[in-house]
């Protein structure tokens, strides 16, 4: 029989593969058809006809030839997946639908029920310390334009200070200002709205106050309706008491352990654990869900083996089994049972079946299963980084399992070989989820797996029983569950005090460039390597892939050809320009948004950069001393580290300039000041030129008008980058014989009236011109509409961020090719 298995021909051996692991391949293709519908969506109509006879042709040959029939069925979910996603991108445009409605910021006013617990989180301003509300409305009617319209869908709602007296399940009336869902249209950045599609929610929408809303007389609701309910008034009510009686640091981690809510973690700590790589302990996934499954049945395991009538007569593991699934449930309901939370569940619930069951062998077929029914409920789901780490993360470790977990004849103590799986274990973890981690966040803890072998007990062995057991007293007897509380808090205060000294540590965390997805898809071909034993070709692989992915640091990218890009950040402005020599630079970095704890070096500009392979940068500008140019600065220099900072040496002083300036200082660039006529830089068929406004009459008290004008020619093409001057400095730049020709032009303060005159137009003679330009209520003005008229009436094509996202040009000199994200 094995002699025949070695002969038989590849394509039945395949076949025979598939058909003993059916859900294997099955899931892959059903994730295939998610991703190819993301990337190149077709009419829904042709996707159904293909998948109607893919389907018909199925059933014919399912009779004959079961093989062939099984070989055409996996093409079947391929479309099965592509028609899901289809019909959940095409659900905001359904009618009925309140995205289908909204389709620009718009005064309206909501009718619906409150649908989750509301999270308030402190942010700091300029006046001092805000609070900020954030809550969930499934919307029922709507008053838009004068007209009573029944609807259906959820929004994301955003409320300056305190909604104190609401609570989930209550109908509400509310005044917002609500619009699409968005997020920075800029590659590499987190994609906000995609986050909220995968919820189901594509409006969101901000409330003045607590006097824009009223509540309802909602006797009518059934009683099914208030037990819906039940969960997030549990949720908001646990949050709420863990803030009362505990310290606002230690009841920010308790929140996220117990609700999974950390509005209320501050950004400091949030820090802690990103740099030791322990971040992902905040958030339920599934790992902390398996942590606390495995720990219950163990307990449970050792109770019920005291009793010989139960030895006898049952099958303790299973019976284990079935005493732990109520209670992850329970903790499910309580942190939300959002996507991530199912997920984690599903996940949990499956692989510790086949632990406590000694089916490890199916282990690979259980997760298959779980991520193909997450994916049939919320197909979004797919490209979220919770998903991706946590499938990642336990497919490492299924894959690893035999190296984790040794037989048990071992010559070490029981202790020793725990610690050495735990560890094993939290490694695996790390190196499966590796080029994720990088391609989400940018950056890898070099000491992660220590500290989560230390961090996880304190959190998930310790403090989580202890808060969990706390939640039932909180309704019944409110001093047991302080008590409870306070025994868990050891284990926060200790992990905190560990985070803090691991993360002061030097080099205890690498940020990087985002890796392609064929250098993650070779990654996972190396780890399956590994397992199968082939160790040396895996080793020489991974010496390639690290050459590969590091190649940016030692040998910049020498294309022949430049690179203008104007990124999406909102209100502000910063552009960046690769040079033909491999030159990098980067000329302002700001945005005047306000959202909560916003930098949008850190957010936006940054991973822009990283996902263009940018390690370094050689230069950086900032035209001139205005938030809305440089607020993302401090962590540009500090994690690109340019050689030189020209600024034009105004002596105003906003928000962090000086602090920017002094950490320039101290990290030894040189911040200097450039003359008029200046080269900033020069090759033999380019040159970035300083053409205003140092050395100019400028006598105008705006700091605007005194902005560095950039100039950037390569070959016959050129880009005019005039900051945020007015109409005055552009004349005193005509009087000068300033050279503006420019083929692109970025329009002078973002499109302001005050910007681009008539006749500064007629000297740029541009051929595109793009806006800078944010979504609030006042940049809607932006650009001004008389100058919108002007351009229309020159015909000169316009390109604004707030609408077509990042806009990147690429010339040789000679040709020159412009577009958009969208």
């Amino acid at each position: 029989m094995d002699k025949h298995q070695q002969k038989m021909p590849f394509p039945a051996a395949a076949l025979r593969w598939c058909n003993r692991n059916i859900l294997l391949p099955v899931t892959v293709c059903f994730i295939i058809g998610i991703s190819t519908a993301r990337l190149h969506p077709l009419p829904e109509y042709a996707a159904g006809i293909a998948f109607a006879l893919l389907f018909l042709a199925t059933l014919i040959f399912s009779r004959r030839r079961q093989q062939l029939a099984l070989f055409l069925s996996l093409p079947l979910f391929f479309l099965a997946g592509y028609l899901h996603l289809l019909q959940q991108l095409a659900l905001p445009k359904t009618g009925g639908q309140l995205a289908a409605l909204i389709h620009e910021q718009t005064q309206v006013t909501l009718v619906g029920t409150l649908a989750s617990m509301i999270e308030k989180s402190a942010v700091q301003t300029e006046q001092g310390e805000e609070i900020i509300s954030r809550f969930e409305l499934e919307v029922e009617e709507v008053l838009l334009r004068h007209r009573w319209q029944s609807v259906r869908g959820r929004v994301r709602l955003t409320m300056q200070g305190r909604a104190d007296g609401l609570r989930p399940g209550m109908s509400l009336m509310i005044l917002a200002k609500a619009r699409p869902a968005g997020s920075f249209n800029t590659p590499g950045s987190f994609d906000y709205q995609g986050h909220l599609a995968a919820k189901g929610i594509y409006v969101s929408g901000w409330v003045g106050g607590r006097e824009d809303m009223l509540v309802l007389n909602d006797q009518t609701k059934s009683g099914l309706h208030r037990l819906r309910s039940l969960p997030e008034q549990v949720r908001q009510e646990a949050g709420l008491f863990i803030r009362q009686h505990l310290s606002p640091e230690v009841a920010g981690v308790y929140q996220a352990l117990l609700i999974g809510s950390q509005a209320a973690i501050s950004p400091q700590i949030q820090e802690q654990f990103k740099a030791t790589g322990t971040t992902h302990i905040l958030s339920i996934s599934g790992l902390h869900i398996s942590l606390l499954a495995l720990m219950v049945s163990a307990l449970l395991n050792k109770l019920l083996r005291r009793s010989h009538w139960l030895l006898l007569h049952t099958h303790i593991p299973t019976l284990a089994l079935l005493g732990t699934l109520p209670l992850l449930l329970l903790y499910s309901l309580i942190a939300g049972m959002n996507t991530p939370v199912l997920r984690s569940l599903i996940m949990a619930a499956a692989l510790l079946g086949a632990v406590i069951l000694r089916r490890r062998h199916d282990m690979l077929h259980l997760l298959a299963a779980a991520a193909l029914l997450v994916l049939i409920l919320h197909p979004l789901a797919l490209f979220t980084a919770s998903f991706q780490l946590s499938f990642s993360a336990v497919a490492a470790l299924v894959l690893f399992l035999p190296q984790i977990m040794p037989p048990t004849t071992t010559d070490g103590s029981k202790r020793v070989v725990y610690l050495r799986s735990a560890l094993l274990a939290s490694i695996a973890a790390t190196v499966g989820t590796l080029p994720l981690v990088l391609l989400h966040f940018h950056r890898f803890s070099i000491v992660g797996p220590l500290t989560n072998l230390l961090l996880e007990p304190l959190l998930c062995f310790w403090a989580l029983p202890w808060g969990l057991a706390a939640i039932p007293y909180i309704f019944v007897k409110p001093q047991v569950a302080v008590l409870l509380l306070k025994i868990g808090s050891v284990g926060i205060w200790a992990g905190l005090h560990g985070t803090a000294i691991a993360s002061a540590l030097p080099w205890v965390s690498i940020w990087t460039i985002s890796p392609t997805v064929a250098e993650i898809l070779f990654y996972g071909l190396l780890l399956l390597l590994w397992s199968l034993k082939f160790r040396k070709m895996a080793l020489a692989g991974a010496a390639l892939l690290t050459l590969h992915f590091t190649w940016g640091i030692w040998f910049p990218a020498q294309s022949g050809t430049s690179k203008v890009a104007v990124l999406d950040v909102g209100q502000g402005s910063s552009v960046f320009l690769q040079l033909p020599d491999g030159s990098r630079i980067l000329v302002d970095g700001g945005s005047g948004s306000k959202e909560s704890g916003l930098n949008i070096g850190e957010q936006v500009i940054a991973p822009y950069l990283w996902s263009q392979r940018i390690w370094r940068l050689d230069q950086a500008v900032i035209s001139h001393p205005h938030n809305d140019h440089f607020s993302g600065m401090d962590f540009i220099l500090a994690h690109f580290r340019p050689r030189l900072l020209w600024i034009n040496g105004d002596a105003h002083r906003e928000g962090k300039y000086q602090q920017i300036l002094d950490q320039a200082a101290q990290q030894g660039m040189q911040v200097l000041i450039p003359e008029r006529g200046r080269r900033l830089a020069q090759g033999k068929d380019f040159a970035l030129t300083v053409v205003g406004m140092t050395g100019l009459p400028v006598r105008s008290e705006e700091v605007n008008d005194a902005a560095l004008v950039l100039r950037y020619q390569h070959g016959r093409r050129a880009f005019l980058l005039p900051g945020d001057i007015g109409k005055q400095s552009e004349d005193i730049l005509l009087r000068q014989g300033a050279e503006l020709k420019a083929d692109v032009l970025l329009a002078g303060h973002h499109g302001s009236r005050t910007s681009t005159g008539p006749d500064f137009l007629a000297a740029v003679q541009p051929k595109l011109i793009v806006v800078s330009a944010g979504r609030g209520s006042r940049q809607q003005y932006f650009p001004a509409p008389a100058n919108r008229a002007l351009w229309q009436e020159k015909k000169i094509p316009v390109q604004i961020t707030r609408e077509q996202g990042t806009v990147s040009c690429v010339t040789d000199g000679e040709t020159l090719k412009c577009k958009s994200v969208k």
